[in-house]
C-alpha cells in the first residue's frame, strides 16, 4: 500500500520532484496488479470507503491512482483520529482545510446538527470533491470553499498546482519537476466564514496545508477564543515548514498558548507536550528532518473523549 508518511520521506519526495516518470510507473504498477488492466476506461473514478461513503478520483492523475490502489486509505492515523472524534465529540463545527480528494471530510457520516465546511485552494480536484459531496448522506450540510486559507483575507496568492501529485500543492515551495501549473487563489481566513457566537459551539478541524499550517492557524484565532471547545489535527513536515519562513519554536508557542499538544511518535504512540521546542521534537525522532502529526486540544476533557493518553 502507499501511504503518505513513507510518500513524505526524503528519497521518495526526491523520486517524484526528480524522476517523475518513475514515480509513475510505480504508481501504474499498482494499478495493474489491481485492476489487471492500464486501460484508464476501465479503471474506476471513485471508491466506496471503510464508512460506505463514496470518495470520487481523478483515476489519470497519481495521488487519485494512489487512493485507487489503497481502496481510499493513505492515512490510517488521521482517519482513526477523525472517526473517534466525530463518534465521540460529536461536534457542532467541522473544517477540513486542505481538502485535496476529501479522503477525511468524506470518511464519516455526521450527525444531524453538525455543520460541515472543507477548504480547498486546488481548482483541479473541485469536480471531484463535489461529486463526493453530492454522493454524501450529510450532503445538506457540508459546504465547499474555493480559496487559500491563509491569515488574511482577499489576498491574491501564488498557488504551485503540482499536476504529478495534488497532494504537494502548496504555495510554500514550487517543486523541482516540471508538472507544475502556478496560479492565483484568493485568500480567507476561516474566521470569516463564522460570524455567529460560537460561546457554546464545539469544533473538530483538521489542517494539511504543505507546511502553511501557521499562517491558517493564525488565522482562526477568533474561533480558537470563542468557541466553547475546540480539537484539531494538524501535519508538520519540517522540511515544508522552513520553506515558508516562519519560525517553528514561534509557532510551538503559538500553539502552546490556545491547546495542549498531543505528538504521534513514529509507533503511533500519542505523547503530550506541555512546553515544545525544535530540539525535543529533533531528539525523539533522532533526525533534523521531522514529519509527523499533532493534535491540538482546547478542553482538558479531549483526551477523556478521545482516549488520547
Amino acid at each position: 500500500m502507499i501511504n503518505k508518511a513513507s510518500v513524505r520521506k526524503p528519497f521518495f519526495m526526491k523520486l517524484w520532484e526528480h524522476y517523475p516518470k518513475i514515480w509513475k510507473g510505480l504508481i501504474d504498477l499498482g494499478i495493474l496488479m489491481k485492476y489487471k488492466t492500464l486501460d484508464i476506461n476501465k479503471i474506476p473514478n471513485k471508491i466506496v470507503l471503510p464508512s460506505t461513503t463514496i470518495l470520487y478520483v481523478n483515476s489519470e492523475e497519481n495521488r487519485g491512482r494512489a487512493l485507487l490502489i489503497s481502496n481510499g486509505v493513505t492515512q490510517k492515523r488521521l482517519l482513526h483520529f477523525w472517526r473517534q472524534a466525530v463518534e465521540k465529540y460529536r461536534p457542532d463545527t467541522i473544517i477540513d482545510i486542505g481538502v485535496n480528494y476529501g479522503e477525511c471530510i468524506f470518511s464519516a457520516a455526521y450527525p444531524a446538527h453538525t455543520k460541515i465546511y472543507g477548504i480547498e485552494a486546488n481548482q483541479n480536484l473541485l469536480t471531484y470533491i463535489n461529486r463526493s459531496r453530492d454522493a454524501h448522506p450529510n450532503k445538506s450540510q457540508i459546504t465547499i470553499v474555493h480559496a487559500f486559507a491563509s491569515d488574511k483575507d482577499g489576498e491574491d496568492k501564488v498557488f504551485f498546482v503540482d499536476n504529478h501529485w495534488s497532494g504537494t500543492s502548496s504555495a510554500s515551495y514550487m517543486p523541482t519537476h516540471q508538472m507544475v501549473e502556478k496560479v492565483s487563489v484568493k485568500s480567507i481566513t476561516v474566521d470569516s466564514l463564522f460570524n455567529k457566537d460560537m460561546a457554546d459551539e464545539t469544533v473538530l478541524f483538521k489542517v494539511d496545508v504543505e507546511g502553511y499550517e501557521a499562517f491558517v492557524l493564525k488565522g482562526m484565532t477568533s474561533l480558537f477564543e470563542k468557541s466553547a471547545s475546540v480539537i484539531g489535527f494538524i501535519e508538520f513536515n519540517s522540511e515544508y515548514f522552513d520553506k515558508t519562513g516562519f519560525d517553528a519554536d514561534e509557532f510551538f508557542s503559538f500553539l502552546t498558548k490556545y491547546f495542549t499538544i498531543f505528538i504521534y511518535k513514529e509507533n503511533d504512540e500519542l505523547i503530550m507536550a506541555e512546553q515544545l521546542k525544535m530540539e525535543d521534537l529533533h531528539e525523539m525522532f533522532g533526525s533534523d528532518y521531522i514529519h509527523t502529526d499533532f493534535i491540538l486540544a482546547t478542553d482538558d476533557r479531549a483526551p477523556e473523549w478521545l482516549d488520547l493518553i
